[in-house]
């Protein structure tokens, strides 16, 4: 970076050109870096996090410097997310870096990657990793080893299990994240409602049952769904998701198989509540599942819509999902955008709106998901590949936040 600077006591400006000096400002990590790595890298890159490498240690980012700078030139970290063009959204200034950050990273690298005067280092505001203030966590009552009892899955199983508030009274949930134990096998997590009386003496043992064929066909029965990356979801000031006393939740658990039977897992969920509520939340999912991708095909796309003949509804975020050849999404209300851009398996986010977006009744949302199913190091043999459940099939999902009325 450099900076010109003009003597203002120079004689003869004109017989004297030479007066202008040239002065280089040292970038530093305490002073410039850090800040950029708080605030985009360090919700990952922790210890004990999805990412490798824990980048509140400023060693740990001078020693993989040349590899967070080649990284962040390619667009691919921080990993893709919406285009906040499409519509802002909460925590989107942490979730992506602009082209004059970027170019900062590469600058400080190119100069050595100094470290710098700690006492120069600012501390800033980044978006919290878990629910650090939630009232109420229920897990599952015991511990669980998936078996990978089941070859026509291989790698792979589906387990639900009833997690029990134990309410006396209704409440809402205002806020929610969930609380993964073994993040080695947790693939997703699912969770749904339903009522006390409905569950089975099957569903009440601790070791759960078996679910990959789905657990409801209720779609206002789900709660909430994670993949990895997403960040704790917390509903606007007077809304939220009711939860009656004479209801227990479901865990649909997804877990994949890391190559080393990966040991036991006791999830569950957090979250924060309220009496009452002004506006209640639902969760309702709009995707597709009659679609196929062939087999060496880079930028298959495929897509629907879904016509609102039903109230006047208002969107307050949305969650993506695909699977692992998924690139792309993309989805819209009336042509107004709401979420957009390339597609991370590994960086799964729910997108709560800084403002929310109306969908009054009889309008559309129109979605369309893109998936890459060529041959390449993940895809050594590409097959034609559709709907389902398992890592190696595909999706195409919106899971939309949404309450009646419209803003």
């Amino acid at each position: 970076m450099f900076l010109i600077l003009a003597c203002t006591n120079a004689p003869d400006p004109v017989a004297d050109d030479s007066a202008a000096i040239e002065v280089t400002t040292e970038l530093t990590y305490y002073a410039d870096i850090k800040p950029l790595v708080d605030g985009h890298c360090t919700r990952c890159h922790n210890e004990g996090g999805l990412g490798p490498g824990d980048f509140s240690d400023p060693d740990e980012v001078i020693d993989k410097a040349a590899l967070i700078q080649g990284w962040t030139e390619a667009l691919e970290m921080p990993p893709p997310v919406s285009d906040p063009e499409c519509r802002s959204y909460v925590g989107r200034e942490h979730l992506s870096l602009d082209a004059d950050e970027q170019a900062m990273i590469s600058e400080w690298v190119e100069g050595g990657a100094p470290l710098g005067d700690e006492g120069e280092s600012v501390e800033i505001e980044v978006e919290p990793h878990d629910l650090s203030d939630a009232d109420l966590t229920v897990l599952m009552s015991d511990a669980y080893t998936p078996s990978w009892w089941d070859d026509g899955n291989p790698g792979n199983e589906y387990r639900c299990f009833v997690l029990d508030p134990g309410l006396d009274e209704d409440v809402y949930l205002t806020a929610m994240d969930p609380v993964v134990d073994n993040d080695a096998i947790v693939h997703h997590i699912v969770l749904l409602n339903a009522t006390r009386d409905s569950v089975t003496e099957e569903m009440s043992d601790p070791a759960g049952w078996d679910c990959i064929d789905g657990t409801s066909t209720d779609p206002t029965a789900m709660v909430a769904a994670w993949a990895p990356g997403m960040m704790p979801i917390e509903f606007p000031e007077g809304y939220g998701m009711k939860l009656p006393a004479d209801e227990v939740l479901i865990a649909q658990m997804h877990y994949y198989d890391p190559g080393d039977g990966g040991g036991p897992d006791q999830s569950g969920y957090a979250f924060k509540t309220a009496e009452s509520v002004s506006k209640e939340v639902l969760m309702v999912p709009m995707g597709i599942g009659d679609f196929e991708i062939p087999a060496g095909d880079a930028s298959y796309a495929d897509g629907g819509s879904f016509v609102n003949s039903y109230f006047d509804f208002t969107i307050h975020g949305v969650f993506p999902h695909m699977h692992q050849l998924g690139i792309e999404y993309s989805m819209s209300v009336e042509g107004e955008c709401l979420v957009e851009g390339r597609y991370s398996f590994d960086n799964q986010l729910t997108y709560m709106f800084d403002e929310p977006v109306a969908f009054p009744k009889d309008s559309a949302v129109e979605f369309e998901c893109v998936w890459d199913n060529s041959e390449g190091p993940n895809n050594p043999e590409p097959q034609a590949t559709g709907y389902g459940e398992r890592t190696d099939e595909e999706m195409c999902f919106f899971f939309t936040l949404i309450s009646f009325g419209v803003p």
